[in-house]
């Protein structure tokens, strides 16, 4: 920063010599128009490595006040002249000596009284290494301070506990990524009054109390339910006219609501269940899966996509993923087709690519396998709602694309899911087999093993409200992908997850980023030693404890120090899924791997990304990100 010091010392001297005459002129006006006390106001403030030092001001208050040291716009201890001269700034001109004798710099925190900036600990007491500025990024984001201390009612309350921490985390960010250009871009803004880009955030002087609190008090989650308001108009008719069992009018309007969003041309067919887990566990059946069989699954997924074969008796083959579209690797599902049909005598009964997180997997690739070997694929687009490849949704590629409507998915029916099928016959078979399997009789026989399986109808209540703006909400994640990806651009380590050609396009249903193992995460040596409690028994139903922190395969740990910043933040955000193969209850299954979902495990990371997600909230997660990573 020696430029900055030469600078400073430069131009506050020149400012003093050009300025005199308004020097004198402003503390000339001081005494008459505030008379009974000094023009100018001393105070000792805490400067560079907490050194106290004699700031100079213009005085704009009353002698002999007392009070907070936190000023309100309207108080009576300001005088009206003095409201004006610290309107425009000119209370502040007498600064000029500190910054001329080294006390204090033109850009940086403004200086502190005693018991702030000096009582900050851990990292946050870095700003110290900064000497105190006439002006900042802090400064310019808060130049409507004293206007909004003024609506709250306790001001030194929410100063302490709302702004000041505010205030700490942006010059934090501006000693981590001081630019002296960024000096001159910053100086300018306050001297000729402009709005300034900066950390990716708009500084205008106009933070709005009510914006304030929400971001300082809501937690912002990966992805939250989003209601289009029409949902409860479907939940009321069931209720009217007492379908609330798992049929009805809104079972049969979301199917038709699927199938046209679907299959817009026409064609296919489509049964609501009451999962995604349920659909996998009747497309498996469908497909003549038995005990013994095997069945090729994608390993970087959720649970829910191989656990159902086990419910079948029958054993899942692991596929790993290619790089690219981080999905089932065609090269390595061909050789575990081949492989298996010499060991067993048998081919796998079906294939089950997965969306993840909803991009496209290598479709045509493995449609081609398939159909060379005349297995069925089953496509779990569970994640992938909305999704399409080469212009072509999801879920309608295979002979049975899987979908969920969980809570957290791209639309929800509070739990449900749905499975799509090629045409009616399969789809009578489904619904056969997830309504008990009753044959037709009036009364009930049952020559097969069938579930409970189907939708409700005031589940299915839901999902038509939902369907009102599901493009809206497909199209909100994607634009949050190109802002992460535009803010993270500059960022070298991190990487955002895209599409990875014009064929693909992802719902982005949750975005998500690599963290290179160089990359440096303040606190990164805590990480892992503490063993998780917070999720045992909560909404993810987690109620098995753990005595260890630590597993045989594990994310990096600055990928878990990161997830622990941006939790103390406020923000969720968690790890990739681990992978299938990698699991303990599955330690024994046979796994095709060529290390590319292990190696993304543990270097990866998902970020919100959900309708509740907005730009302030995207711009507030990447400069946690970036403030985060260690220089």
């Amino acid at each position: 920063m020696i430029i900055k010091w030469f600078f400073d010392r430069v131009v506050s001297l020149l400012g003093l010599l050009v300025l005199w005459p308004v020097l004198v002129i402003v503390a000339v006006l001081v005494k008459i128009k505030m008379p009974g006390g000094p023009a100018f106001f001393t105070q000792k403030r805490v400067g560079k490595n907490g050194r106290l030092f004699t700031m100079y001001k213009f005085r704009s208050m009353t002698v002999g006040h007392g009070g907070s040291s936190v000023s309100v716009a309207g108080e009576s201890r300001i005088t009206p002249f003095g409201a004006k001269i610290r309107k425009y700034k000119l209370d502040e001109l007498p600064e000029l000596w500190n910054v001329l004798i080294g006390d204090m710099s033109f850009v940086g925190p403004r200086p502190d009284v005693p018991g702030y900036a000096d009582a900050l600990t851990g990292e946050d007491k870095e700003v110290l290494n900064l000497r105190p500025g006439i002006t900042g990024p802090a400064s310019l984001k808060y130049r409507n301070e004293e206007e909004i201390l003024a609506k709250v009612a306790d001001p030194q309350k929410y100063n302490d506990e709302i702004i000041f921490p505010d205030k700490v985390r942006i010059n934090r960010y501006y000693l981590q990524h001081y630019s002296f250009w960024t000096d001159i871009k910053l100086i300018l803004a306050t001297v000729l009054g402009l709005s300034i880009e900066y950390a990716g955030e708009v500084y205008d002087g106009n933070v709005k109390l009510q914006n304030i609190k929400e971001k300082m008090s809501k937690r912002i989650y990966l992805c939250l339910a989003h209601m289009s308001g029409q949902e409860q108009k479907y939940i009321q008719e069931a209720f009217d006219t007492n379908w609330v069992v798992p049929l009805g009018p809104n079972v049969n309007g979301f199917e038709a609501d699927l199938q046209k969003f679907m299959n817009p041309a026409g064609g296919g067919s489509l049964v609501a269940l009451s999962s995604g887990t349920a659909a996998v566990h009747l497309a498996l059946i469908a497909c003549g899966v038995e005990p013994g069989d095997e069945v090729c699954v994608q390993s970087f997924t959720f649970c829910a996509s191989s656990h159902p074969i086990t419910y079948l008796g029958a054993k899942p083959i692991f596929i790993d993923s290619e790089p690219d579209s981080w999905n089932m690797d065609p090269e390595l599902l061909e050789k575990a087709i081949e492989e298996r049909i010499e060991k067993t005598g048998k081919k796998p009964k079906a294939i089950i690519p997965v969306a993840l997180y909803g991009m496209p997997y290598q479709i045509e690739r493995i449609l081609a396998i398939a159909e060379k070997f005349d297995i069925p694929v089953i496509e779990d687009a569970a994640e992938g709602f909305g999704s399409k490849y080469d212009g072509k949704v999801l879920g309608t590629f295979g002979k049975y694309g899987v979908l969920s409507f969980n809570g957290n998915k791209m639309i929800t029916t509070s739990g449900g899911g749905a499975l799509a099928c090629q045409n009616a016959e399969d789809k009578n078979t489904i619904m056969w087999y997830a309504t008990q399997a009753r044959e037709a009789y009036p009364y009930y026989q049952h020559e097969a093993i069938g579930y409970n399986y189907r939708m409700s109808n005031i589940c299915a209540g839901i999902g038509r409200g939902q369907m009102t703006i599901v493009d809206e909400h497909i199209a909100h994640h994607k634009y949050v992908y190109e802002l992460y990806k535009q803010l993270l651009a500059d960022v070298p380590g991190i990487e955002v997850h895209g599409n990875p050609s014009e064929k693909y396009d992802s719902n982005f249903w949750l975005n998500t980023i690599t963290i290179d193992p160089s990359i440096r995460i303040k606190g990164q040596e805590n990480a892992y030693k503490t063993v998780v409690k917070g999720a045992v028994g909560g909404a993810a139903g987690v109620v098995h404890a753990t005595d260890s922190a630590h597993t045989d395969c594990e994310p990096n740990d600055n990928v878990e120090a990161l997830r622990v910043v941006l939790d103390e933040a406020g923000i969720e955000a968690r790890p990739l899924w681990k992978p299938m193969h990698k699991q303990p209850v599955y330690k024994n299954a046979v796994a095709y791997v060529n290390g590319v979902s292990e190696g993304l495990f543990k270097i990866g990371m998902c970020l919100p990304s959900g309708p509740y997600v907005t730009d302030e909230d995207v711009h507030y997660i990447v400069n946690t990100i970036k403030q985060a990573i260690e220089s």
